[in-house]
């Protein structure tokens, strides 16, 4: 089932299953920012990431002696036990509880929130965790919001960049066969004095790019020709993916707290890379930003 919520500006369909953000329409010009979800060449639009970023090291993991099998991206994502928990003028909420099949993947007893609130040209998508266990609980969070490029009718796919708030000058981790994060870097194409990445179909053809130390923390899809097309922030947020399929007509900009397990790894949950830990009875909240600039 599809949820709607509009603004004067703006109007977003959000899908039951795994909560994703289907589509985000301006309202002034009919135009979807979204990808399309084609089946054919990646059949989801914006998966919420958690308990886990990515793929765990030989599909498993050791959380207090015992081995759990997270699937990738983990327990939210494909879910159909989100529920629509509540609708204001100008938010919507979905929500999913643990309960016995959450915790035969992952131990820990949550409520997990995620909100989609239209401000103006703003959509502003907020996360809470809540613990409500009695142990320290421990988790990834990550956003996977996949936009449709090329945007404007006319361009091509290398018509596009994406515009970084500071000069970098950063390689991205390598993504092993696996799914694993390895040892080694690949370099990165920066123009404009570290400011600009080009897109190409080609750039993923190693998979994503995952950076652990950007300076920025925001990031415009821009058309050479036309334009910016939508700014991403991401303040608070320690790591950034990018990823498209080889020769699909997207791109993701993916805001984490945390990274896929590492190639040569422990395989203990606890050792993940970024891990966030989380006393009972307390709630993590955290929140990235698109802003609509066409």
């Amino acid at each position: 089932m599809d949820f709607s919520l509009q603004n004067d500006q703006l109007r977003i369909k959000i899908q039951s299953t795994g909560a994703e953000l289907k589509s985000l329409v301006h309202l002034g010009t009919g135009r979807e920012y979204m990808w399309s979800g084609d089946p054919e060449v990646w059949p989801s639009y914006a998966p919420v990431l958690f308990p886990i970023i990515g793929k765990l090291k030989d599909e498993k993991t050791e959380i207090n002696g015992t081995t759990y099998h997270i699937p990738k991206h983990g327990i939210v994502r494909g879910s159909e036990k989100l529920e629509f928990f509540s609708k204001l003028e100008d938010r919507i909420v979905f929500r999913l509880c643990s309960d016995d099949d959450t915790l035969a993947q992952y131990p820990y007893p949550f409520d997990f929130r995620i909100t989609f609130r239209l401000r103006n040209e703003h959509l502003i998508i907020y996360h809470e965790v809540m613990n409500t266990g009695d142990e320290p609980m421990l988790f990834h969070l990550g956003g996977h919001p996949a936009f449709r490029v090329p945007f404007f009718e006319g361009d091509r796919y290398e018509d596009y960049v994406l515009r970084f708030e500071h000069a970098e000058d950063s390689r991205s981790y390598e993504v092993t066969e696996q799914g694993t994060i390895g040892a080694g870097t690949r370099g990165v194409p920066w123009t404009e004095g570290g400011t600009v990445l080009p897109l190409t179909h080609d750039l993923f053809e190693e998979d994503a790019l995952v950076f652990k130390d950007l300076k920025s923390r925001s990031v415009i899809l821009e058309s050479r020709h036309k334009g910016p097309v939508l700014k991403l922030d991401y303040a608070g947020w320690t790591h950034l993916g990018i990823w498209a399929k080889p020769h699909g007509d997207f791109v993701c900009i993916e805001p984490w707290i945390g990274l896929a397990d590492a190639a040569e790894g422990s395989g203990k949950f606890a050792d993940k890379e970024g891990i966030i830990k989380l006393g009972p009875n307390e709630t993590y909240e955290m929140s990235y930003d698109i802003k609509i600039l066409a």
